[in-house]
Parts: structure tokens; C-alpha cells; sequence
């Protein structure tokens, strides 16, 4: 009796679990690249009052107390979206989408202050420059970027 190969005797069975697997691997890879891993960007606010640095808190979206809106909750890990850790200037952008633009405003808003940015605690806002950039209104909304320089004066 002559051997046969077992690829031989199976080949229809084996090119149709080749074809499937193929076909599982192209799918793995298509929702591997499609997957929205979000962003995770570092803008810097600082704040300007009276020529002197005016401290932005930390906890900002973390603590309830600097937490007051609850509108992006949604975009969130755990946190508000946009949020600060320390009284850096740093705001943290952590979220779970990179197919929306998440603002200044929306930041403000959060911490409690009004989301027109005309103020920050009572003192109204007289400029606004953005990476060094003096912007037409110091009431001008700005989208968040990662390693962005934004500075706000405030008058007394």
C-alpha cells in the first residue's frame, strides 16, 4: 500500500481552515486599526493676574468641590475628560475618542468657572494668547492640543 500524505488525503479541509484562518486574521487586523484609543494630550494654561501667577487648582474634574460640570462625562476614564493632577497648569486631556475636539471652554466649565471664558473666579479675563498668538477676543474659544501654551490675563 502506497502512503499518502495527510495533506495530500485533506487538502480541500485544509485550504478551507487556511482560507478561515486568513479571513480571522484580516479581521483582527481591520478592528485592530479601526479601534478609537482616544488621546491623552498635555495643554498648559497659565494664568495671569496682576502680573503675577494666579495658581490653577489640582483636582480640577477629580474632586467633586472642582467638578461642577458633568456634561462630557461620557469621555471619560473614571475622571473628567479634561482634569488637572497638580497646580502645574497642566490640563490633562484623557479621553476615550480622538473624533471630537474638546475645548478651553468645556475645561472652564468643568472646574465651575463660566464656559463663555469671561472670567476665572470673578476677575474677567482681558487676554488671551494661545502659543503666542494674542487672540482676537480674550473671551475666544480654543481647542485643546497636546503640548499647547495658553495664557490668560485676568484684571482685578
Amino acid at each position: 500500500m502506497k502512503s499518502v500524505s495527510v495533506f495530500r488525503s485533506h487538502k480541500k479541509r485544509n485550504f478551507a481552515i487556511l482560507g478561515l484562518l486568513a479571513l480571522v486574521v484580516i479581521g483582527v487586523v481591520a478592528a485592530a486599526a479601526s479601534y478609537d484609543r482616544g488621546v491623552h494630550w498635555h495643554p498648559h494654561l497659565s494664568i495671569v493676574l496682576n502680573g503675577s501667577p494666579y495658581t490653577v487648582p489640582s483636582g480640577i474634574g477629580i474632586e467633586s468641590n472642582l467638578w461642577k460640570d458633568h456634561s462630557l462625562d461620557q469621555y471619560g476614564i473614571g475622571m473628567a475628560p479634561l482634569h488637572t493632577h497638580d497646580t502645574d497648569g497642566i490640563i490633562h486631556v484623557e479621553v476615550n475618542t480622538s473624533h471630537r475636539d474638546f475645548t478651553l471652554h468645556e475645561f472652564l466649565a468643568i472646574w465651575g468657572q463660566p464656559s463663555d471664558g469671561s472670567a476665572i473666579d470673578g476677575h474677567p479675563v482681558t487676554s488671551l494668547t494661545v502659543d503666542g498668538v494674542q487672540q482676537a477676543s480674550p473671551t475666544a474659544d480654543v481647542v485643546l492640543k497636546d503640548g499647547q501654551k495658553i495664557i490668560m490675563t485676568l484684571s482685578p
